[in-house]
């Protein structure tokens, strides 16, 4: 067992968007919980509302919001903007 913490892998940054097909909250909520430690593990991270505004927890968010029928309450623009972001760190690989 290694003492390093683990932090975001490819797979994470590309689950923000397969999770969007999910249909069962439980799992949403399990995985959102994991990659939101590696979020915090990041050694980018410079606090809570760069962690809160993560463009991946922004997607679990969006996602968990939709499954219990609240609908997204941010406006569409931040949810454009962590689209891009993610998209953007995807590709970069």
């Amino acid at each position: 067992m290694t003492n390093e913490k683990e932090t975001l892998t490819l797979d994470d940054w590309k689950s923000a968007f397969t999770v969007q097909d999910a249909c069962n909250l439980s799992g949403v909520v399990f995985s959102f919980a994991k990659i939101m430690q590696k979020i915090c593990n990041d050694p980018e991270n410079v606090g809570t509302d760069w962690k809160n505004n993560h463009p991946i927890a922004v997607l679990y968010a969006s996602k968990i919001s939709s499954l219990t029928g609240l609908g997204f309450h941010s406006n569409d623009t931040a949810f454009g903007r962590a689209c891009d972001a993610i998209t953007a760190r995807i590709n970069k690989g």
